[in-house]
């Protein structure tokens, strides 16, 4: 089999990974960071800070080997290797495997997919989930001291009405660039995440072509982490472009 043949064959593991985690940490991240705001001026917006800093202070592959002692070994809730259950199959037409479980029409099998991405989805969300929190909660407060925010108390808009109508809006917009410019350092964090879940993807692969010293595939993997970095970058500046009137107005 061909480096290419290789690479591509774990690359969707990588993806959907990668995928899943970043709506994971991004559903946790805006849920947090609009729940510390909205408790601001109380002690707690002050516990949540201390929290949010505490585990952005672990890194990835801490939280892994965390979660599988807490929900492999003391609570044995989650699988803690591989992709599926033994002796379940997946005909592969997409090369993701939960879109390919769920064509399949067993539930049982997308159920397996689901419980086994679950862990390594957990430990790459909340590494990075923390930042976003920090970033829309100093958005957040940024946004409230303009002078739109006191205009549309003046008009009698309630607090609902004010944050998800006018402020949250202007206020995602950091969150939007930085999930676009970290995709990328996700994208590669994947390496030992992998290797503690066996989990088949590139960052697997990675370590295993180093252990074998197999430059070609190594090679390959690298030029796909630039490539991925670069690219979202690219989006993420296209993003705010669109997003953000001032800077296409000059």
């Amino acid at each position: 089999m061909s480096t290419v043949d290789v690479v591509l064959e774990r690359l969707p593991a990588t993806i959907e990974l990668v995928v899943s985690a970043l709506i994971f940490a991004v559903c946790v991240g805006m849920a947090g960071g609009l729940l510390i705001f909205t408790a601001r001026g109380t002690v707690f917006e002050s516990v949540g800070l201390v929290v949010t800093s505490a585990v952005m202070a672990l890194p990835d592959f801490l939280l892994a080997l965390l979660f599988i002692l807490l929900f492999g070994v003391l609570i044995p809730i989650f699988p803690v290797n591989g992709r599926l259950d033994p002796g379940m199959q997946v005909p592969s037409h997409t090369g993701f495997l939960l879109i390919d479980a769920m064509l399949t029409g067993d539930f049982s099998i997308f159920i397996s997919a689901v419980e086994h991405i679950a862990l390594p989805v957990m430990a790459l969300g909340l590494a990075f989930s923390p930042t976003i929190v920090r970033v829309l909660h100093a958005s957040l407060i940024n946004t409230y001291q303009q002078s739109y925010i006191l205009q549309a108390r003046l008009r009698g808009l309630n607090n609902r009405e004010i944050l998800f109508g006018q402020a949250l809006k202007n206020a995602v917009l950091p969150v939007v660039i930085l999930v676009g410019t970290q995709f990328g350092g996700l994208f590669g964090g994947t390496l030992l995440v992998e290797m503690i879940f066996s989990f088949p993807g590139l960052g697997n692969l990675m370590v295993k072509a180093m252990q074998l010293a197999d430059l070609s595939v190594i090679m390959a993997i690298a030029l796909i982490y630039c490539a991925t970095t670069l690219i979202f970058n690219s989006v993420a500046d296209a993003l705010a472009y669109l997003l953000n009137p001032r800077l296409r107005n000059g």
